[in-house]
């Protein structure tokens, strides 16, 4: 098995890289953490190439992240909530899978073998909790795991209210995320 997590926080060991660890202790196979806040990655600037050629026209640290995802059998993306979204540098990331849409939309190809599903999970952290608050970011989640290719999300994880309970301590957030990762390792076996 063949894991990518995309990691969108701008702390290097905070409370997001607690489920992320939680994560690595329970997954099988080849694992590879992208830390998307320390690359050189470029938001989509509507040039159109990708309407027309395979790929992206900006090359930068983003023609690593396309070669990860396609290779992965799962991806994962873990993030802290800014905002009601999340990261800024992973949201410019899921921008530029604009050219994916592009491949399977305008030139008609097809993203993945026929035969291989692609798996997702969705890790977050927040500060606070409030009502409706995973909608925004939750909707984008599913655009960008639909446009890498990701046909089976197998869940979310929230450790919320990590300004007075650290997410290292939210037992119930670690417990969901083992339980999803024990289940990708079966669905990719």
């Amino acid at each position: 098995m063949k894991t990518l997590i995309l990691y969108g926080s701008p702390a290097k060991d905070g409370q997001t890289m607690a489920l992320v660890k939680e994560a690595q202790s329970v997954l099988e196979g080849d694992v590879r953490v992208m830390d998307v806040y320390r690359m050189n990655i470029a938001p989509c600037k509507d040039c159109k190439y990708c309407f027309h050629k395979a790929g992206c026209s900006i090359q930068d640290d983003m023609q690593s992240v396309y070669e990860e995802i396609e290779r992965s059998d799962t991806v994962i993306l873990a993030t802290p909530m800014h905002f009601g979204i999340m990261s800024a540098p992973l949201f410019t990331l899921i921008s530029r899978l604009q050219s994916y849409w592009s491949s399977r939309n305008i030139q008609k190809n097809s993203l993945s073998s026929p035969d291989k599903v692609k798996h997702g999970l969705l890790l977050v952290t927040t500060g606070g909790e409030w009502v409706n608050m995973r909608l925004v970011l939750e909707g984008v989640t599913d655009i960008a795991f639909d446009h890498m290719g990701v046909e089976d999300i197998v869940g979310s994880v929230y450790a919320c209210k990590t300004d007075s309970f650290p997410a290292a301590q939210n037992k119930k957030a670690l417990a969901r995320t083992r339980r999803f990762c024990t289940e990708l390792n079966r669905l990719c076996q």
